[in-house]
């Protein structure tokens, strides 16, 4: 049997993706809401999210849902949480061993299936609230979140650069919400966000597994018809960031031993895949202009890479310094990025590029959560190629595809983490 795909529309706004493929032993179960990122609201939604892998009207504690999840021959449950450019994206996830893997042959789809829709439309709550003692240690452990956002450095100088990048779009938040409006959110205040979510949010449901499995659509289409689904928030997956008049530098001093810089370039409309590639030859690969010359000829930084952030037509590149090359690390960066303009790369770095993009390419489906990736950024651009005709559409990018792709690229925020004096 080949492998298959099919995106089944239960709805206007749910969508069952079911990917098949013999060669796996599991099944993975992935529900995902996708919500408009408010800053008002994100905290709350946070918390609603994660108390949904916490406990259940029919397993009413951690330890009991535990204790449910493990005699699924140790299958797991967990909730995700991540933005997605301007999208707040909460993913209820379970994944356990195939049925014909079992030893006694039990149905384990059965349950897992079973289990996360509990989870999901049964959550542990009274009259309007959800149940104390998980929602006290939910809040605590997203309060423990948003406070650790900022010991790892790297991570912060990231989300400090895009809060000034896109100040005053939702991209500029975090999917956590702030400390205060985590701390303000109340047991009640988010079985509201619960509702809201399933009553609004976007849906898109994965499933990966050896062999379809024919109960899953109906009880999607159960579960979700005793919603009031009417009042669909409309989702944008792709939002474009505006260009500053002028770049802004934010300076921030932190207790730190390296300090670290990091630009936004923000793009004007431009081909994905000749950005993709530039990207690559830029400042992704060991063979890209940021590493070789940056790091190791010219040793200014611990590292130095650029990521591409697709959903907001944005490059950002970051780096670990010393402070008295925070300004020559600065200077070359933006110096490569000329090169990479006036087109000083070889052929053969852009077949390098094109290899680094079939590797990546390749090694889809090799796990559940890749095929779930391939399949979601398909979904996304609205596109239905296969891994082959994407590959084409890498191989058909020219050199001077790229040159209008780095000559897009407009300075638009610099962050600096100093050292404290």
């Amino acid at each position: 049997m080949a492998t298959s795909y099919q995106r089944i529309v239960l709805s206007d706004s749910i969508g069952l993706h079911q990917i098949i493929d013999p060669k796996f032993k599991t099944n993975t179960l992935k529900v995902r809401f996708l919500l408009p990122l408010h800053p008002a609201h994100a905290a709350a939604h946070a918390l609603a999210g994660s108390l949904l892998t916490t406990s259940c009207q029919k397993y009413p504690s951690l330890a009991a849902l535990s204790k449910k999840v493990n005699l699924l021959y140790g299958a797991s449950l967990f909730l995700a949480l991540s933005k997605q450019g301007d999208l707040q994206s909460i993913t209820v996830s379970g994944s356990t061993i195939a049925n014909p893997f079992a030893l006694e042959q039990e149905d384990l789809m059965g349950e897992l299936l079973q289990l996360v829709l509990d989870c999901i439309f049964h959550p542990h709550a009274e009259h309007g609230a959800f149940c104390q003692p998980e929602f006290q240690i939910k809040q605590k452990d997203l309060l423990d979140t948003i406070e650790a956002e900022i010991n790892n450095k790297r991570d912060y100088t990231l989300m400090q650069t895009c809060k000034t990048a896109f100040q005053s779009e939702p991209a500029a938040y975090s999917c956590y919400g702030t400390k205060e409006d985590a701390l303000a959110v109340t047991p009640e205040s988010a079985f509201a966000a619960y509702q809201t979510m399933l009553q609004t949010a976007a849906v898109e449901v994965f499933f990966v597994g050896p062999a379809p499995d024919p109960r899953i659509q109906p009880a999607l289409e159960a579960a979700f018809a005793a919603m009031d689904r009417t009042k669909i928030q409309p989702i944008a997956f792709f939002s474009a960031s505006p260009i500053k008049p002028e770049p802004v530098t934010i300076a921030e001093k932190l207790p730190v031993h390296q300090s670290k810089l990091a630009l936004a370039f923000k793009l004007q409309q431009v081909d994905p895949y000749a950005m993709k590639l530039m990207n690559l030859l830029y400042g992704q690969t060991p063979f890209s202009k940021l590493f070789l010359n940056v790091r190791e000829k010219k040793s200014l930084c611990y590292y130095c890479t650029s990521t591409y952030l697709e959903t907001k037509q944005t490059l950002l590149v970051d780096c670990g310094v010393e402070a008295e090359n925070m300004e020559a690390a600065q200077q070359e960066i933006l110096l490569q990025l000329q090169e990479m303009q006036a087109g000083h790369f070889t052929d053969e770095e852009l077949e390098h590029a094109k290899y680094s993009a079939y590797n990546t390419l390749k090694g889809i489906g090799d796990t559940p959560a890749s095929y779930i990736k391939w399949y979601f950024s398909q979904f996304c651009h609205h596109a239905d190629r296969s891994l082959e005709e994407e590959l084409q559409c890498y191989q058909a990018v020219t050199r001077e595809d790229i040159l209008q792709a780095a000559n897009s690229c407009v300075l638009d925020t610099i962050y600096r983490m100093e050292q404290e004096d």
